[in-house]
């Protein structure tokens, strides 16, 4: 099966090589691995060096969720994902992603992530979502408990969906994974699929612009009801604070924002 993994970048080779020879160590016997880089003016070699590894580079205007559309739309694979520059995926990853989607036929897969400080030190495991998660209860929570990074999407149904919606600078994956939950629910894998650097840049740390964009997502599509969506956002956060002990710990420690929304441009 081919699957094929989006890279928006803008200037991002302190870690790009680290996340291009990721995806290379997919490939085998089953698994055919695309890299779609899609720049957006690098002046540091970026696209340039991306070719140089064998993954095919497009080029946007646009922000992050306009690189997002096309790098999708050009995508062969049946399976596609989205991994930012300062990302990387664990071994045999993909291999665990097609042999879910074989068993579960489901059009998404969404295992878990693993986060990283500047210099590479574990900052916690953060567990895939459960699988009772709901639509209204996702934006009733005010940010993306999926983790953008360990998520792959049929592309059939990135089609019905009509892509990512470039209204949304910072949250776009947030607000396309709530409408995915309206359509279809997830097949959940317990697994870390990948690894994120949190590092100070990622988009998701300008908390005043994201902050903003999530309460417009809970205005579409949270429950009118007040007090339905703050039961809502207990529960889930509940869980989320039960099942992952230790990024609750070290993110009380060490200050870290909420662990998903879209991945830097340097990412």
């Amino acid at each position: 099966m081919i699957v094929t993994i989006v890279t928006p970048s803008l200037n991002g080779m302190q870690y790009l090589p680290e996340c291009i020879e990721s995806t290379r160590r997919q490939q085998s016997d089953r698994v055919e691995v695309e890299h779609i880089i899609v720049d957006g003016g690098s002046t540091d070699g970026t696209p340039e060096y991306a070719a140089s590894r064998g993954c095919k580079v497009m080029h946007r205007e646009g922000g992050i969720h306009e690189a997002l559309n096309i790098g999708f739309l050009a995508a062969r694979g049946l399976l596609v994902g989205i991994l930012g520059c300062d990302d990387f995926l664990v071994p045999g990853a993909l291999a665990a992603i097609v042999d879910d989607y074989e068993r579960s036929g489901r059009r998404w897969i969404v295992g878990s992530c693993r986060w990283l400080d500047a210099r590479g030190h574990g900052i916690g495991k953060f567990r895939s979502p459960p699988e009772w998660l709901t639509a209204p209860m996702l934006a009733s929570l005010g940010w993306s408990c999926v983790p953008a990074t360990s998520t792959y999407v049929h592309r059939d149904l990135f089609t019905d969906l009509r892509g990512f919606n470039t209204a949304f600078e910072y949250s776009g994956d947030y607000e396309f994974f709530v409408r995915a939950l309206e359509r279809e629910h997830f097949s959940r894998i317990t697994r870390v699929v990948s690894c994120c650097y949190r590092h100070g840049e990622n988009m998701s740390m300008r908390r005043d612009d994201y902050r903003a964009e999530t309460q417009t997502i809970a205005e579409l599509y949270a429950p009118t009801a007040q007090v339905r969506r703050q039961a809502d956002r207990l529960l889930l956060k509940s869980w989320l604070n039960a099942t992952n002990p230790w990024w609750l710990t070290m993110k009380v420690v060490r200050g870290t924002v909420r662990p998903t929304g879209t991945r830097a441009e340097s990412s």
